[in-house]
């Protein structure tokens, strides 16, 4: 239940409250001085004010109970009376803050009042402070109201939660909750506290509560969402993937969805499975040819050890960035696959984006590829070049004394 619509269902109740007050009143005269009791003046003023708010025409009403207020103001009972109803003409003429403040005036003697209409007194004023965003105010009257009551509702529960989580009381907000929907669930209850879990980092309870959630609105992909999201944080890979697998059977996933869908195929070592669903992906027109997304594809068919694919998707990353490392990359799977040549081709390639941030890993493979293509002249060029990184220069001169070798064997 949402705060503006708390106020409405509170009218009806204080209404009946101060008919049952003012029936009680009835037959009492100007001399009965007995306590609790009103003067047939003020009776009349009653009746009067409530007729005119039966009509709609609360101005007149509330003009004519601010009129007989200062006739009371030696009698606590009659201005407890006339506040109560002062409040309910604000209240039908959504006038929350000036029903604040007569409900407020009309508690001043609550003393004198049956316990039952300071109850309702206190329980509407509650209301009234959660429709105005008085949240404190509203939380104070419920802790006083909440003893008393025998019973409170499931309406009552909730508002007691929905006020403590207003002022971040998040801990105190969960028990009413819980209570609110053990007798009324609503999704909208269930949703509070779940963002109290969330806002919490309670993430085992909030998967619970999506888990009821999806048990009662198993259509609300939101919620799977939700659910997968906080398996993910408390690293629950195999339920998180299981999650969404299901998901994508059932909606149709954004694209960050199926990316994460893929990502997580390969966390949990199922390469194929994320190579196989980008593919179809990129067919179908749901995830960009991104080159990002098309190096997450060339990475899934590398574990799964499928290198000929992969050198085909990454050559096409390789011409959509130019980028000296992904044509790197490319020569290091055709040497892996003896292709010499083709290897050479692409480490030039590398070398000519000049954005290359490790030339003397290209200027080593290239030795190596024209070694074993039967190049010695490129060869030796190539290990020079390597021999002059402190980082390749021992391997560079190891594979030199490899080529003259072989040129003097």
């Amino acid at each position: 239940m949402a705060v503006n619509q708390i106020t409405k269902r509170s009218v009806t109740l204080l209404r009946l409250c101060i008919l049952l007050a003012a029936l009680a009143a009835a037959g009492a005269n100007a001399e009965d001085k007995q306590k609790n009791t009103v003067s047939p003046e003020t009776f009349k003023t009653l009746n009067q004010a409530r007729e005119l708010s039966d009509t709609s025409r609360f101005q007149e009403a509330v003009s004519l109970l601010k009129a007989h207020l200062p006739k009371v103001a030696g009698n606590r009972y009659e201005a407890a009376m006339i506040n109560q109803y002062l409040a309910y003409a604000y209240l039908e003429d959504h006038r929350n803050a000036q029903a604040m403040k007569a409900l407020e005036a009309a508690l001043q003697g609550a003393d004198t009042l049956p316990a039952d209409s300071v109850q309702n007194l206190r329980y509407n004023l509650a209301q009234v402070a959660m429709q105005t965003g008085k949240y404190e105010k509203a939380a104070a009257e419920l802790d006083k109201w909440f003893p008393l009551e025998k019973k409170p509702s499931a309406d009552a529960w909730y508002m007691r939660g929905l006020a403590y989580y207003k002022l971040s009381r998040f801990k105190q907000a969960t028990a009413p909750l819980k209570k609110a929907i053990a007798l009324s669930a609503h999704e909208d209850w269930y949703v509070l506290l779940l963002s109290i879990y969330l806002e919490q980092k309670q993430y085992r309870d909030a998967i619970s509560v999506l888990n009821q959630l999806l048990s009662l609105y198993p259509g609300k992909r939101e919620y799977w969402m939700n659910l997968v999201d906080a398996q993910l944080i408390l690293k629950d890979y195999d339920k998180a993937l299981a999650t969404l697998i299901l998901v994508h059977h059932r909606f149709d996933l954004e694209e960050k969805d199926l990316l994460r869908l893929a990502q997580l195929y390969m966390h949990q070592n199922i390469p194929y499975s994320a190579a196989k669903l980008l593919t179809q992906m990129f067919k179908t027109g749901r995830i960009a040819r991104s080159a990002a997304n098309m190096e997450l594809l060339a990475n899934s068919w590398a574990l799964a050890r499928e290198h000929e694919k992969e050198l085909e998707v990454l050559k096409q990353v390789a011409a959509m960035k130019n980028d000296g490392a992904s044509y790197l990359r490319c020569a290091h799977i055709q040497l892996k696959l003896t292709r010499w040549k083709e290897a050479m081709a692409m480490l030039d390639k590398s070398l000519g984006t000049g954005n290359l941030k490790n030339p003397e890993q290209a200027h080593l493979l290239m030795g190596i590829a024209a070694f074993n293509a039967g190049n010695a002249g490129r060869a030796v060029s190539a290990f020079n070049e390597a021999g002059k990184y402190k980082k390749t220069k021992g391997q560079a001169a190891r594979w030199l004394q490899q080529v003259n070798a072989k040129k003097h064997g």
